[in-house]
């Protein structure tokens, strides 16, 4: 409800507005057939192409103003006794309900498939971006940047820093975002991300959750940043004179 309340706005009231107005020009037509010809089962289905046209058309709250319009209406003219909001019988209630309830169901399975769609689209567009941006970059330091920059952006991260295997061992900090003068951070990151190229431990991305909530590690679209990340680093690695980076069973054996 909070998140429906904050994205109100004149256009979204517009757009409210224009529902309401399908739902009665369903209804003028729906009184033109006759209610008896329909059929109260009918006439319930009927509403609901509005409501879910609507939905995806304008929005979350059109479909709501959709729903109410078309519920109000529902009761109004079609249900006994006629022209007025009361239900006058057991039957008229529970068609009532489950018309609501049905309205409620339509309005949330539309918006969550459309808000998946566009967290997918979201993240390709994401990783696209990000693999042309290190795709430019000629340096192992500028590659760091790069995706630093990219996730701080995306996801509206507090911090992100890359670390880089220099001697065979991560080493400091090499890159941030936003750049600070020393990049200090408060807590633990919400993620440690292993950066991997062919089984050899080239980097790490840690993360300090923002604004917005953090893909899991396991996560298609992370794996497959962490994949680009890696032969980028790989890539620029073979021209410059960087030690080669080791597995990490190598780094578990120096460490004993």
């Amino acid at each position: 409800m909070k998140s429906l309340l904050t994205s109100i706005s004149p256009r979204s009231i517009g757009r409210a507005l224009l529902a309401v107005g399908v739902v009665f020009a369903l209804t003028v037509v729906m009184l033109l057939i006759g209610p008896a010809t329909l059929g109260q089962g009918v006439i319930a289905l009927l509403y609901l192409l509005p409501i879910g046209w609507c939905t995806v058309r304008w929005g979350q709250i059109a479909g709501v103003s959709a729903a109410l319009a078309a519920a109000l209406s529902f009761d109004f003219f079609f249900i006994p006794p006629y022209g007025t909001f009361t239900i006058g019988s057991l039957e008229g209630w529970l068609l009532f309900v489950l018309f609501i309830s049905v309205s409620i169901l339509v309005i949330g399975r539309i918006q969550t498939t459309l808000s998946d769609w566009k967290n997918r689209e979201r993240n390709a567009t994401f990783l696209y971006e990000m693999v042309v941006a290190i795709a430019n970059q000629q340096t192992r330091e500028g590659i760091a940047q790069t995706i630093a920059n990219q996730i701080q952006q995306n996801y509206q991260a507090k911090h992100v820093h890359v670390y880089l295997n220099h001697t065979g061992e991560l080493g400091e900090l090499v890159k941030c975002s936003p750049v600070t003068p020393d990049c200090a951070t408060n807590g633990k990151p919400e993620r440690e991300l292993p950066v991997v190229f062919e089984h050899n431990l080239v980097g790490e991305i840690a993360i300090w959750k923002g604004l917005l909530p953090l893909p899991n590690e396991d996560d298609p679209m992370i794996q497959s940043l962490l994949r680009q990340a890696g032969s980028a680093i790989n890539r620029v690695q073979k021209v410059g004179n960087y030690a080669q980076p080791t597995t990490r069973l190598q780094q578990e054996n120096k460490t004993v």
